[in-house]
């Protein structure tokens, strides 16, 4: 049991970051520029991995099944932790919201593939998607990491595979190193690559995994580097596959641009792609929210669970359709404030902590202020400049 610990934690975190995210950054690639993109995929790439070593160091150095809140309230103030909760809310109902919409739009694509004579409303589709997967997310707990675990190697082969066929059409003429178009336009790959690559909420998953295979706790180290860098690449090879083959044609979701190329099975395979990313994440992150409002805020099982059933179909009815907008502010406003207090939460946990950790993340009050203001220059770009 303990061997397959590592990588069951792996699989929970990749499976938990490969989401709704990826398949906007081939269109952005194209409308800031390839580089540009690149570029901020690389840096944000080690701003996360370093986000996620100081959560994994908090949940091991503290007692008790916490998620963020929790260990918020924990470690700093009760207003802290009331703030937590509102970026909590928002964080969880534009997530959902954005995994329920581009679920919706992939599994029409699929439906389309096979009964193409008949025409189903786009809503009909996001509410039925929403009735299955809250069942699923009534359902034991446990069994959550084990569905993931299995669809995330599924869903690496289909990116793999998506990318193979994608190649043998490869332009480099099709790729649009840098735009100039928008002059805000090379600041908003920042909020969609930190949305697409945050996997905050999967990381005292993994630990709790890696407790009850009894692995060493030390290997959760492993487990969020290679967890994270592993998207990360899948990301740079779906961009440069997808760009590569549609250029200016790429469209928002990235595959349905690719049909005129590879024709109607790969678009087939890309939307049963896009619809495991997004089936996986969203159980991963309503369990998450789930777990945080009963053992962070005190709320009954019933409760919780209402909130995180009913939250996104509430979000969805207001008619925040606006995928770039959303998944931008997501991860520039909501995820910055998050890495803030995840460096607070940090800082305090260094000083009076329940437990030794088996490792520790370097923060020192310059390396804490130059992170605090990156992620508050961050979220107001994201949030008034980029539009």
């Amino acid at each position: 049991m303990a061997k397959l610990a590592v990588p069951e934690a792996i699989a929970v975190l990749v499976g938990t970051i490969v989401g709704a995210g990826v398949f906007t950054l081939p269109y952005i690639a194209v409308n800031s520029g390839f580089i540009i993109t690149i570029g901020w995929l690389i840096i944000v790439s080690f701003i996360i991995i370093f986000l996620h070593l100081s959560f994994g160091e908090v949940v091991l150095r503290t007692k008790g099944d916490f998620r963020l809140p929790g260990y918020v309230g924990h470690y700093l103030n009760p207003p802290a932790k009331k703030f937590v909760l509102l970026t909590t809310f928002l964080t969880f109902a534009f997530s959902l919201l954005i995994y329920l919409l581009l679920g919706s739009q992939f599994l029409g694509v699929i439906i389309d593939f096979f009964f193409p004579d008949n025409v189903f409303p786009a809503g009909l589709l996001v509410v039925f998607l929403w009735v299955c997967l809250s069942l699923v997310v009534l359902t034991d707990g446990n069994k959550l990491s084990k569905i993931n675990f299995y669809l995330s190697f599924l869903l690496l082969f289909l990116f793999f595979a998506i990318i193979i066929f994608a190649l043998p059409h490869f332009k480099t003429e099709n790729l649009n190193f840098f735009n100039f178009k928008n002059q805000w336009g090379w600041l908003i790959p920042y909020g969609a690559i930190f949305y697409a690559l945050n996997g905050m909420v999967a990381v005292p998953e993994a630990a709790k995994i890696l407790e009850k295979r009894g692995a060493d706790k030390k290997k959760l180290k492993q487990v969020i580097a290679i967890g994270t860098i592993i998207p990360a690449l899948c990301y740079l090879g779906f961009m440069i596959a997808v760009v590569g083959v549609s250029g200016e044609s790429t469209t928002l979701e990235a595959i349905q641009g690719l049909k005129g190329v590879l024709g109607n099975s790969i678009i087939l395979l890309g939307a049963g792609l896009g619809f495991l990313a997004v089936v996986t994440s969203y159980l991963i992150f309503a369990s998450y929210i789930k777990n945080s409002f009963i053992n962070d805020f005190e709320w009954s099982s019933f409760i919780s669970h209402l909130l995180v059933i009913a939250g996104p179909l509430l979000v969805y009815f207001l008619r925040l359709e606006n995928l770039i907008r959303l998944i931008s502010f997501t991860g520039g406003m909501l995820g910055g404030f998050e890495g803030i207090m995840i460096l607070s939460v940090l800082k305090k946990a260094k000083e009076h902590s329940d437990l030794e950790p088996p490792y520790q993340v370097p923060l020192n009050t310059v390396v804490m202020a130059i992170l605090i203001t990156a992620f508050i220059v961050g979220a107001l770009c994201q949030t008034f400049l980029v539009y």
